[in-house]
């Protein structure tokens, strides 16, 4: 159980990769609805999104560079600042190893979140068992945990969009939070901005690891706080049989208990997810060789 503004974000445990295919399909099936401001006829099944970490309890959903420096009303601009420098020397030091456009700041925003550098990114992936090799590869001694996010609710709840958005207002939606967040920085939250929450898209995949990953990118506006502070418990959702919030429900986290973690990745091995899938390459061959040649086993 973890808290966040007074709301209680209760997750649900589970012990093999069978028992967390289950839980998938009893979302799936507690949050499929109609709606006729969008159909008359089609009933929409939801589209998960999910992120894997192998620490649940220090663990928020938060990008990189919002860790990097005490947020609060009197740093925005020594945080804004901070966060298009950064992204400027990456493109310096980085645009003789890339054919990129020096001007492509979306590009190089994504390159360098694949390379390591904390940005207003977050890393989400389409293939639940990706998200679960991430929560039990690493902190053996420590609980994992998936986070689902439904993102057709997210989408229709926070941006008033429908369940499906077309890829021009997704261009668009991303090029107003680069231009307005990184590159003229507010230096004061706006709270007029009608980019105010994360916006969920698919990038291109430029590396054959973002395809290997299925990768996902969340891109948070100008409120600068983890994605969870902004669920109300309304938008909590549940494995019960019977819910009263298929139309709300966007946020689940699955607890992956420590002592688990070790049977779970050789389950997600004999499936063809190792080290050797998610790092195509001899960089995933060394690390699939560490692992499963380590003197300390958990």
């Amino acid at each position: 159980m973890i808290n966040y503004k007074g709301e209680k974000l209760i997750s649900v445990e589970i012990c093999s990769i069978q028992e967390f295919i289950t839980v998938i399909e009893k979302l799936k099936r507690n949050y499929s609805f109609s709606d006729e401001r969008f159909s008359k006829k089609n009933r929409f099944t939801p589209k998960f999104v999910y992120r894997g970490h192998s620490n649940h309890a220090d663990f928020k959903l938060l990008p990189g560079c919002l860790r990097t420096v005490n947020i609060g009303d009197t740093s925005y601009s020594q945080y804004s600042i901070l966060e298009l420098n950064t992204l400027e020397t990456f493109i310096s030091e980085g645009c003789r190893y890339n054919s990129t456009p020096i001007d492509d700041y979306h590009a190089w925003l994504e390159i360098a979140q694949h390379f390591g550098v904390p940005t207003r990114l977050l890393d989400f992936t389409e293939n639940p068992l990706v998200a679960l090799y991430f929560a039990c590869v690493d902190s053996g001694d420590i609980d994992g945990s998936v986070w689902i996010v439904n993102e057709k609710n997210y989408r229709m709840n926070f941006y008033k969009e429908p369940p499906v958005t077309k890829e021009k207002d997704s261009k668009l939606i991303i090029s107003s939070i680069i231009q307005n967040e990184i590159l003229n920085f507010n230096l004061k939250y706006d709270s007029n901005s009608d980019i105010k929450y994360p916006w969920i898209y698919k990038p291109y995949y430029r590396e054959e690891r973002m395809m290997h990953q299925a990768s996902i990118f969340m891109l948070w506006g100008c409120k600068r706080n983890c994605f969870e502070s902004f669920m109300k418990s309304e938008n909590l959702m549940s494995t019960d049989k019977s819910v009263n919030n298929e139309k709300k429900g966007i946020l689940i986290p699955i607890l992956i208990p420590h002592n688990y973690k070790k049977t779970i990745l050789k389950q997600l091995e004999d499936l063809g997810i190792s080290e050797k899938f998610i790092y195509p390459g001899l960089d995933g061959i060394g690390r699939y060789v560490k692992r499963k040649n380590s003197i300390k086993k958990f």
